[in-house]
């Protein structure tokens, strides 16, 4: 299944971003098999990184806070969202400096 995740954005702060970086972390450490690729805005809010989650799991069942409206809860989207392109820094590169 794919999924399609929101970090961040204008309205989200520092420390929300963080978490949200700390809980996909943790979600990619129980399921190393998932494949994630990173897309950022072309336009509109600069802020806000796009997540395309590969899995095995369907919405229902993601392992992963999604849309709890818990600080640290991580955007999941209905679709591809629009006017994004693929971020060429590996997921690695934004849990090392989100997280620390």
């Amino acid at each position: 299944m794919v999924h399609w995740l929101q970090i961040g954005g204008i309205k989200c702060s520092i420390d929300c971003e963080k978490k949200q970086w700390q809980n996909l972390k943790e979600y990619l450490i129980m399921y190393p098999e998932s494949r994630v690729e990173i897309w950022k805005k072309c336009t509109g809010d600069m802020f806000a990184i796009f997540i395309r989650l590969e899995c095995e799991q369907n919405y229902n069942d993601l392992d992963l806070d999604c849309n709890s409206m818990f600080d640290g809860s991580i955007k999941h989207l209905n679709s591809k969202p629009s006017n994004i392109e693929l971020c060429n820094k590996p997921i690695d590169w934004f849990i090392e400096r989100k997280c620390s």
